[in-house]
């Protein structure tokens, strides 16, 4: 069953329509006005975050942090969101979701930790970036925090996945919280470990934090059982958790056999990986919204399903030229129509009108 929601049709009044007539180009298009702005100040944009990275630091071996100073087009953020980073590469744009790594600050500046990735494209010219250089953001996502204000708190962070971790702990030590938090980190090796000075400092903000790090070259991986041993009150306690997918199985499962699901919140940009068939007649596409719900044929346009189901996203030339119809996929596998290109199944930025399902797919329309 198909559902949808239709957009309302497009009223305007005289003024606006006189406004947008053709013979006032370009002083009517926002993008020439951008353009303009952009050859004064890179950093500068009437319709888009974007920001200046100010200074790139290494934080562990294959890991760094870009400090980014947004626009005022990027607004505000709290602890444990995150953001789009989009990129030019090789004269085409990549996108991909990164944590903010700090706590919002006087000064702007907001921290992106991000692991670069064997083939990993994204990863590896984010790596490749200098300070003064202009990225683009979008505005900061997700609910990824505390739901209570009081009571005891365990953050269970696995590799990268302690970098909302990270955010959170610093927003937390900002407001002087006294609550009972225990962070449990895991990674390869105590090399490995991302923010582990700043960790050492943090319980300094917070006396009520305790930091367990987990190597697990020495110590074996983490399962149900170790997590028990080292939080042995785990069962009483608000849990974030964030990590690979199959650290995040574990203790997911943990949760669920004590019924305790309701206690836990996971961030995985990764998501749970959906199978690719590319024989298949048909996927199932989801947006953000979950009742919009349709599915597209395979070597059909998400453009021209999404349309078939009666929504009304936006599109310009139906060729991939103008990326008037580009958004942000969070989830799934599509293939370019025109390259024949896989994308990755994450969260990355894509074309409808030239873009094919090869799995489930869900899009932030």
């Amino acid at each position: 069953m198909t559902t949808s929601r239709l957009q309302p049709k497009d009223s305007h009044s005289p003024m606006r329509r006189f406004w947008r007539h053709p013979l006032l180009a370009p002083f009517n298009q926002p993008e020439a006005w951008n353009r303009l702005a952009t050859a004064v100040n890179p950093v500068w944009s009437l319709t888009e975050p974007r920001a200046r990275v100010m200074r790139v630091v290494d934080e562990a071996p294959g890991v760094k942090s870009l400090w980014l100073k947004p626009n005022a087009r990027f607004g505000d953020f709290l602890p444990g969101q995150h953001v789009l980073l989009e990129l030019e590469i090789n004269g085409a744009r990549h996108a991909r979701c990164f944590s903010i790594s700090n706590a919002p600050r006087n000064d702007g500046e907001l921290r992106l930790t991000i692991k670069r990735k064997d083939n990993g494209l994204l990863s590896t010219a984010a790596h490749a970036l200098r300070a003064g250089q202009v990225v683009r953001l979008s505005k900061a996502q997700g609910d990824f925090a505390p739901r209570a204000t009081a009571g005891k708190l365990l953050l269970l962070g696995a590799g990268s996945g302690i970098t909302p971790m990270m955010s959170v702990l610093d927003g937390l030590a900002d407001e002087g919280s006294t609550r009972d938090v225990m962070l449990v980190q895991c990674s390869r090796s105590a090399d490995d470990m991302i923010f582990a000075d700043e960790l050492l400092k943090l319980p300094a903000r917070m006396p009520r934090l305790r930091v367990h790090p987990h190597a697990t070259a020495s110590q074996g991986r983490l399962n149900a059982k170790k997590i028990a041993e080292l939080v042995p009150d785990w069962n009483e306690r608000e849990t974030l958790l964030c990590g690979p997918d199959g650290f995040m199985r574990i203790v997911e499962s943990m949760y669920a056999d004590a019924g305790l699901a309701d206690r836990l919140q996971s961030e995985s940009f990764g998501r749970r990986a959906a199978p690719v068939d590319p024989h298949a007649s048909a996927h199932a596409v989801t947006c953000e919204n979950a009742e919009q719900l349709f599915t597209v044929a395979t070597g059909q346009s998400l453009l021209d399903g999404a349309e078939a189901a009666g929504l009304s996203p936006r599109f310009g030339c139906r060729r991939g030229i103008c990326r008037t119809c580009q958004c942000r996929k969070r989830s799934g596998t599509v293939m370019n129509l025109l390259t024949g290109q896989i994308s990755g199944q994450g969260d990355e930025l894509i074309q409808l009108c030239i873009s094919t399902p090869q799995s489930a797919v869900e899009l932030a329309l």
